[in-house]
């Protein structure tokens, strides 16, 4: 029972149900209106007709009998009121005196009876006997109740001129002409009902033919692409609005086909790109071990010729060289043990460090390659002091990626590559920023949101693994930074911002 409730109650606010409630209404107005408007005219022409037909009638009655009354002959009275009923049309007719008494009727044996005992053939009621002028219907009988007066020529045997003294009771029955009217309006009321049905019963018809079934099409096309059927298609030909909406769902079907195939497609690359930095971190790592055990021998040994060196002055001009070695092949060692930190295998402390410093040993590191070029390099340090906490390798090997991405994008002896470190401007938190400004030809705008994703790269195959920035961004956004591109007309410009140290530390 509540299945049946819940299903009928869902139907109601269905579109069909209130189609079928417009299409009722409309066709009660439309059609069962000016049919009861014409039915209502037709009834009152019709009851006019029978006032008038009823009122001839009686005068035509009364004329028959007025020369009998004025001569006071009952016996020609009685007997034009036997040979009127005669007509078809007259049921009978009675002559009563106020009290009820019948003094004459086509029906000689109701003479001098009264009135009241006659009621299952009089349609007036005992209360109405003494009315005037009534008209009264019941079937297809007539009666016209009529008043007799008395007039000036009854004076001689009547006084009281204008008294009431009888009332003409006259029933008539309808005349075939007449039943066939009503016949007729009641096959015109019937055949109107018919009409409403049957108009009601197409118009549905016509709905679940060409709208209904049709929509049911579009939304089980609908149902099938919500259950990841990407294959499905609404046939429906024509040019009207609902073939539209079918050709409108087969092509955003196909729309969402090539973009699933597209997603499928970067999926898979993602995936392989996955599976690729996989296996380099893994390659990495080894490597990593493999290059710490040589590192440390060359660092060992270097420190060991520059303490031998020391005390001997004719070889001073060999110490710089073993800083420099000393010092790179620290570099070394440290970024191995980045990598091997990355590969959760060393830990990755962080201590205070000092941009300018980092900065001036990332440009004295490339400084070979920047004057190899012919390539000018300039530090523009508006900070005097920058602290912050960090890892100052990691960060080096940042802005060298940086340095070495802007030599590569100048023209030699044409291009220019600036450095500028200030605080970081309308910060929540204080902060510096850097900025690697080059004027190459920039990056296009529709690579700028690829230029940090792994192995993407603008340089020409073998001169570029794609990794450079991607590790830049890794480690800027592991000193809790951000690392970003801002294009501009006359060249490229990458954006590192760093929070400051706490003066706590």
């Amino acid at each position: 029972m509540s299945f049946k409730v819940s299903h009928l109650w869902s139907f109601v606010h269905t579109l069909k149900f209130r189609l079928m409630v417009l299409i009722t209404l409309a066709l009660l107005i439309v059609v069962g209106g000016p049919m009861i408007l014409l039915i209502r005219i037709l009834d009152e022409n019709y009851k006019e007709f029978t006032i008038n037909m009823l009122e001839t009638t009686s005068q035509v009655v009364y004329q028959a009998i007025y020369a009998g009354m004025l001569q006071n002959d009952r016996r020609a009275i009685q007997k034009n009121l036997e040979l009127i009923s005669l007509e078809p049309t007259i049921r009978s007719v009675r002559i009563y005196r106020m009290d009820g008494t019948i003094l004459f009727s086509s029906d000689s044996s109701e003479i001098s009876r009264k009135i009241q005992d006659l009621s299952a053939d009089v349609l007036v009621s005992k209360d109405e006997i003494d009315v005037k002028e009534a008209y009264y219907t019941r079937g297809h009988t007539y009666s016209h109740h009529h008043g007799i007066y008395i007039q000036e020529e009854c004076t001689p045997c009547h006084k009281n001129q204008g008294e009431l003294i009888a009332i003409m009771d006259l029933h008539v029955v309808l005349s075939q002409s007449e039943q066939m009217y009503l016949t007729a309006k009641r096959l015109t009321i019937f055949s109107t009902g018919i009409s409403v049905v049957i108009l009601w019963l197409v118009l549905n018809f016509m709905y679940h033919g060409q709208i209904e079934t049709r929509l049911k099409r579009i939304i089980q096309g609908f149902d099938r692409l919500a259950e990841g059927d990407f294959r499905v298609s609404v046939q429906m030909p024509g040019r009207h609005e609902l073939a539209l909406l079918a050709r409108k769902f087969n092509s955003m079907v196909q729309r969402l086909k090539s973009a699933r195939e597209r997603e499928a497609t970067l999926m898979r690359e993602k995936i392989e790109r996955a599976d690729r930095l996989v296996t380099l971190g893994e390659i990495a790592t080894e490597i990593a071990h493999e290059v710490n055990n040589p590192a440390s021998v060359i660092l060992t040994r270097a420190e060991y010729l520059k303490s031998e060196l020391e005390p001997r002055p004719a070889y001073a001009r060999f110490r710089e060289d073993l800083d420099i070695i000393i010092d790179q092949t620290q570099k070394i060692a440290e970024t191995t043990r980045s990598i091997l930190h990355y590969a959760r295998k060393l830990p990755r402390p962080f201590e205070r460090c000092e941009l300018n410093h980092i900065l001036r040993q990332s440009i004295k590191v490339l400084e070979p390659l920047f004057h190899q070029k012919k390539v000018p390099v300039r530090l523009d340090s508006r900070v005097p002091q920058a602290t912050i906490l960090g890892n100052a390798s990691q960060l080096e090997q940042v802005f060298c990626n940086l340095l070495t991405n802007a030599l590569h994008a100048v023209a030699p002896e044409q291009g220019a590559v600036d450095v500028v470190l200030e605080p970081l401007p309308q910060a929540s938190q204080p902060g510096y920023r850097v900025e690697v400004r080059d004027n190459g030809p920039g990056v296009p705008e529709e690579l700028g949101e690829r230029i940090f994703s792994p192995f993407f790269t603008t340089r020409p195959d073998g001169q570029g693994t794609g990794l450079g920035l991607f590790i830049a961004k890794n480690i800027v956004e592991h000193h809790k930074g951000r690392i970003y591109l801002k294009n501009a007309p006359t060249g490229a410009t990458f954006i590192v911002e760093l929070e400051a140290a706490d003066e706590a530390h």
